[in-house]
């Protein structure tokens, strides 16, 4: 903690402690987004939502249209499974009908025959009773179930991979949101020192030590600080307005971050250990693996047209004349179908599915050269945005010390005041630049979650 003792006679005693509002501009409560709850939000009674970044994505991932769109494709390849399935088990149907037939018989047999009559009827019958068919081996219809199956595994892979996508619109704009509350605060706190410098200089002014251009730089400073106040508080309200907007919240609601921008904790491991992480957890991959496993079953499928199947069909009732006593009838059948000629039918899906299947080879190869390069620019930024965390907290050290000095030179009559300013403006930068380094370091550490597949699960377990 540093701090800045404030001597100016008649100043408010609160204001000798305006350095540390700075530094506690910047960390905040010891919360942060890795210790937040996962509740639902919260309204306060003002009616302003109040989130943590678990929250914040949970209900993202609630509300989101193309979160519900990709469950939707989810439940769709699911039925494809279930009709596929359904091929391979057997048909029961229950059957009832009657028939009033009359026949001509020379018509009928194609010749007269003597001792029968020409026609016979009209004649009333009825049958009721159970029909059932399976296939016994059709290899065609095994296969397609399995594709079925891997294409139902290749949509729950397509809706991790979106869900990570929104996971990281959200996040990324939480961060931004911190970012520009802790501008805000912390501006709020300069805002504070200049007014107490300003007074200062006022006071020095009175008693003869300082001079009217000292006055009025310190009041130049003050409305230099308020504007860079208010262009603070429009970034937060505009990364606000944007959070609102991926959580799906009412236009003009207030919402109110409950996390705070602190350094996260960093990983530990080689490029390796991380690329083969992102290899085995990247849902784009698992996509393209069940595609292939998918495409791979369609080739076999078409392939297996060529195979003879077997059918067993058979029926089992009651049949009679009307009025007369019915009785039990069934029949049982064993059919072989074997194709000869398809007309080009195998050989052109067999070709679509090897063609599914290079595609989806070249993808994965690209797909893995990706994340492999953004597993690799993630760690280089994170390295170097916790070395400039490193950097940024020494900068606030040394311009704070350097703000304290020019100040007792200041009280003293030794110098005027263009130290002063000078040494707030140097404070002021190197506040801005802790809070941009403390964002960069929690956005690379996000980047580096998001290329290995454990965005979601990072910031919400």
């Amino acid at each position: 903690m540093f701090r800045i003792t404030l001597r100016a006679p008649g100043a408010p005693r609160a204001l000798r402690r305006v350095s540390a509002m700075i530094c506690l501009a910047l960390w905040g409560s010891t919360r942060t987004w890795s210790q937040a709850p996962s509740t639902a939000p919260m309204i306060s009674p003002s009616g302003t939502v109040q989130v943590t970044l678990a929250q914040a994505i949970r209900v993202a991932l609630d509300q989101n249209p193309r979160v519900m769109q990709s469950l939707l494709t989810i439940a769709e390849s699911g039925d494809d499974r279930r009709t596929a399935a359904s091929a391979l088990m057997p048909t029961v149907a229950a059957q009832a009908y009657g028939q009033r037939n009359k026949y001509n018989l020379n018509a009928q047999l194609g010749m007269s025959v003597p001792g029968f009559p020409p026609v016979v009827g009209p004649f009333n019958w009825d049958t009721i009773g159970l029909e059932a068919q399976v296939s016994l081996f059709d290899l065609t219809l095994w296969k397609k179930w399995r594709a079925s199956q891997h294409a139902e595994d290749s949509a729950r892979a397509q809706g991790r991979a979106v869900r990570e996508e929104i996971t990281a619109l959200v996040v990324g704009q939480y961060f931004q949101a911190l970012r520009a509350s802790a501008s805000v605060t912390a501006g709020e706190s300069r805002v504070a020192l200049a007014e107490a410098l300003a007074k200062l200089a006022e006071n020095q002014q009175r008693q003869g030590v300082g001079t009217r251009l000292d006055t009025l730089r310190s009041k130049v400073q003050l409305q230099t600080e308020r504007q860079r106040l208010i262009q603070a508080q429009t970034q937060r309200t505009t990364a606000l307005a944007g959070l609102g907007r991926l959580l799906d919240l009412e236009p003009g609601t207030r919402v109110e971050l409950m996390d705070t921008l602190a350094a996260p904790s960093l990983p530990v491991g080689t490029f390796q250990e991380a690329y083969q992480s992102g290899l085995a957890q990247r849902p784009e991959l698992a996509a393209l693996d069940a595609r292939e496993k998918a495409a791979e079953n369609l080739r076999e499928a078409a392939q297996s047209l060529r195979l003879p199947t077997l059918v067993a069909t058979g029926t089992y009732g009651s049949t009679a004349l009307q009025y007369q006593p019915s009785v039990t009838t069934y029949q049982l059948a064993l059919g072989l179908r074997v194709p000869l000629f398809t007309g080009g039918l195998v050989s052109s899906q067999v070709s679509r599915a090897k063609s599914e299947q290079s595609r989806v080879q070249e993808a994965r190869r690209d797909v893995r050269a990706q994340v492999g390069y953004e597993i690799q620019v993630a760690q280089a930024e994170l390295d170097a945005a916790a070395h400039e965390v490193e950097v940024a907290n020494l900068a606030v050290e040394l311009s704070t010390e350097a703000l304290t000095q020019a100040q007792h030179r200041f009280e003293a009559g030794v110098s005027n005041n263009i130290e002063l300013i000078n040494a707030q403006d140097e404070l002021a930068r190197a506040n801005d630049n802790q809070i941009s380094a403390l964002y960069r370091l929690n956005q690379s550490r996000a980047d580096l979650a998001r290329a290995t597949g454990q965005l979601e699960t990072f910031f919400t377990r």
